[in-house]
């Protein structure tokens, strides 16, 4: 009687995984759960988190871990990859079908879940846009020929803020909470002073996004000449922008000029004030 070699090992080697160890690994010589897939082949001796993310196990309880070796629900995903979510497609099944708690995708860009009777969409609730208004009464000095950022604002609003806000009135810098658009003004005066002629101040919005955005928005007031021989008298300017910007993204508020001395901010709300306002 012929016996054929091949089948006699194969049928070795399955009982000899599941008698023996009772876990079985793909490109893992130490499965952590009974089954363990290593898709990456990199775990080695030591994994660490980034190593471990591209492994699948499933436990002995039926537990479904992507990312992670020790799934606490039946689907976990929570790893340290940045990829962790789940892709759900749209479908024709009725909600009869599908069962109560089966979620879907509608092509008309919402989600939508089974009742076991009817596809019920879900509510969309967009976060609050941010919106900061701020004011600014205490003096503040603005040398000569050095851009100087505006700090110490007072907020008379913050609107869509996150943990200590999207703006810092101290620092008087602002971090964009989510990629979009922010519509931005700012106004700045200048305490009473003399003004030389052939003189200006600068105001400056500027972003920390280069991409895709315009990252400095200027405006200049200019002093060329006068008919008498020394005026007095303030000096304020203004900006406004539109910026693109990214999460986490910052915008300040600058103001410079070469009137060859500093001048204090005006000690005034009124005239020195900002405004952000998401799109």
């Amino acid at each position: 009687m012929k016996i054929n070699i091949i089948k006699l090992f194969t049928c070795i080697l399955v009982f000899s995984i599941i008698k023996t160890t009772a876990q079985v690994g793909f490109f893992i010589p130490n499965p952590a759960q009974p089954l363990h897939i290593d898709a990456g082949k990199d775990d080695g001796s030591t994994p660490d988190a980034t190593k471990i993310s591209n492994d699948i196990v499933v436990t002995s309880t039926g537990q479904l871990g992507v990312g992670l070796l020790n799934p606490v629900t039946k689907v976990d995903l929570r790893s340290s990859s940045n990829e962790r979510i789940i892709g759900l497609g749209s479908n024709t099944q009725s909600s009869t079908t599908a069962g109560g708690g089966a979620i879907r995708y509608n092509s008309g860009g919402f989600l939508e879940y089974s009742d076991g009777e009817q596809w019920i969409a879900l509510p969309l609730t967009p976060p609050t846009k941010a919106l900061v208004n701020a004011n600014k009464s205490s003096a503040q000095s603005i040398p000569s020929a050095a851009s100087t950022v505006i700090t110490g604002w007072v907020e008379t609003v913050d609107l869509g803020a996150g943990t200590g806000g999207d703006f810092d009135p101290s620092s008087g810098v602002f971090k964009a909470p989510r990629d979009g658009f922010y519509l931005v003004s700012f106004s700045i005066t200048l305490s009473n002073g003399n003004i030389p002629k052939n003189t200006f101040i600068e105001t400056a919005i500027e972003s920390s996004q280069s991409s895709n955005n315009i990252p400095v928005f200027k405006t200049i007031n200019s002093y060329p000449a006068f008919q008498a021989g020394a005026v007095s008298n303030y000096i304020s300017g203004n900006c406004n922008a539109i910026f693109n910007l990214k999460k986490d993204d910052t915008i300040k508020f600058s103001v410079r000029h070469n009137i060859g001395s500093a001048r204090n901010t005006l000690n005034d709300s009124k005239l020195n004030n900002l405004s952000i306002s998401e799109l």
